[in-house]
């Protein structure tokens, strides 16, 4: 024989309710949530942005986020002027910078132009500096020009305050035809 006592009538009664859903309120309704298909397909999104970069390179969306890793430690502003001392637009002369946090021509859909600095922080030398103006100043567009002088700004922390970014040096060189 079965032993009724109070509780075992309550869990009745809840069952029975549960089950009309008449009489409970709502927040007991609900005693066994359903999650359905939200927390395996997270899941899933969550597994693919591993595993596809790894196995098929950057696909949109599942990039390795490249934007800011080549940490640079020192960058240049250049200036190019004219024989009277004007300054001539750094992009007509393709020393102006195109970086945006990625790494040069990743992600930007399209072939970026051949411009002096193709490596975002890399400080060019004279020698480099000259044959990427001399290549430029031998069109013909350029006919007037005898010559032009270019301002090297080398940008990165200062020496005697290595927590302040400012201008360490700056080189000038003059570029004959």
């Amino acid at each position: 024989m079965v032993e009724r006592t109070a509780a075992s009538d309550n869990w009745q009664s809840m069952s029975t309710a549960s089950a009309t859903s008449e009489t409970l309120p709502e927040s007991s309704q609900r005693l066994r949530p359903s999650l359905g298909w939200g927390p395996l397909v997270a899941g899933l999104l969550l597994l693919a942005n591993v595993i596809v970069p790894l196995l098929w390179g950057d696909v949109y969306p599942f990039t390795s986020a490249p934007m800011f890793r080549d940490n640079p430690q020192a960058c240049c502003n250049y200036r190019v002027l004219g024989p009277n001392g004007e300054q001539l637009p750094a992009e007509d002369w393709l020393c102006h910078r195109i970086y945006d946090g990625n790494p040069l021509g990743y992600g930007v859909g399209r072939q970026p132009p051949p411009v002096l600095e193709q490596t975002f922080g890399e400080v060019h030398d004279e020698a480099t500096i000259r044959a990427h103006i001399r290549k430029l100043l031998l069109q013909p567009e350029r006919d007037r020009l005898p010559y032009v002088e270019v301002e090297q700004d080398i940008i990165g922390p200062l020496r005697d305050d290595p927590e302040r970014v400012g201008v360490q040096e700056t080189r000038r060189f003059r570029v004959k035809r």
